[in-house]
C-alpha cells in the first residue's frame, strides 16, 4: 500500500476499476451525494411534529451531509485521511440514530443523550484511527441498537395505532443495501468498468433508508 493511501487499496477498494487521475472511483464518489440530496429531504419542514422530532431531523440531517461529503472525499482520492473520515462519519450518523431512538423510548433526557453521543463519537475518532479493520463492526452494532430500540418503541400499546410502514422501509432498504453492498465486495456483482457499481447502489439506497426513517420520526413523532 502506498503511503498516505486507504487501507483498503490492497483488495481494491471495492469493485470499481480505480483511475490515476481525476476522481479515483468516479461512480462511487458521485454516487455519494445521495447522502446530501437526502439531508435536503430530511431537513424540509413536514408540519408540526414534536420538538424532539424537529431536533432529530435536523441531527439527521447534518449527519447525512457530513457523511455524503466524508464519502464523496474518500472515493475521490482513497487516502488514509478520508477513509478515515468516510468510517467516523458513518458512525456518527449511527450515533444519531441510536441517540434518538434511546430519547424516543424514554431511556434518557435529549441533553444527556447528545452529550454521550459526542462522548462515543470522539472516543470513535481514536479507535477507528487506529484499529481501522473495526469500522463496519462499530457501524453495524451502533446501528443494530438503534434499531432495536426503535422497534421496541413502536411495540408499546400506546404507539400500537401509529403507521409503522416507514421503519419496516427502511429496514428493508437497509437490509437490500447491504446485500448489494456484499455483492460488490465479494466481487460477486463485478464491473470494474461500468457505470453501474454495487457499491453505488448501496450508497443511493442507503440514503433513501435514511428519508423513510425521517418520515417514520414524523408518523410517531407524538407516541
Amino acid at each position: 500500500m502506498a503511503s498516505g493511501g486507504a487501507t483498503c487499496l490492497p483488495t481494491g477498494c471495492f469493485c470499481e476499476a480505480i483511475h490515476t487521475s481525476g476522481l479515483a472511483q468516479p461512480v462511487n464518489a458521485w454516487s455519494s451525494l445521495a447522502f446530501v440530496v437526502a439531508a435536503a429531504v430530511v431537513l424540509l419542514p413536514t408540519g408540526a411534529p414534536a420538538h424532539r422530532e424537529r431536533v432529530l431531523r435536523i441531527l439527521l440531517g447534518i449527519a447525512l451531509v457530513a457523511v455524503g461529503g466524508a464519502s464523496f472525499g474518500f472515493h475521490a482520492t482513497l487516502t488514509r485521511v478520508t477513509e478515515f473520515l468516510d468510517t467516523w462519519m458513518m458512525a456518527g450518523l449511527a450515533i444519531v440514530v441510536l441517540g434518538g431512538a434511546a430519547v424516543r423510548r424514554g431511556f434518557m433526557r435529549p441533553r444527556v443523550a447528545v452529550l454521550l453521543g459526542l462522548v462515543l463519537f470522539a472516543m470513535l475518532l481514536r479507535i477507528l484511527w487506529t484499529w481501522p479493520a473495526t469500522r463496519r463492526v462499530v457501524f453495524g452494532v451502533l446501528l443494530a441498537v438503534a434499531v432495536a430500540l426503535e422497534l421496541a418503541r413502536t411495540r408499546t400499546p400506546i404507539a400500537a395505532f401509529q403507521p409503522q410502514r416507514w421503519l419496516w422501509g427502511a429496514l428493508g432498504l437497509l437490509t437490500a443495501a447491504y446485500v448489494i453492498w456484499l455483492l460488490d465486495v465479494m466481487r460477486i456483482w463485478c464491473d470494474p468498468a461500468s457505470l453501474l457499481q454495487g457499491h453505488a447502489v448501496w450508497h443511493v439506497v442507503g440514503a433513501g433508508a435514511a428519508v423513510c426513517l425521517a418520515r417514520h420520526y414524523d408518523v410517531t413523532s407524538r407516541a
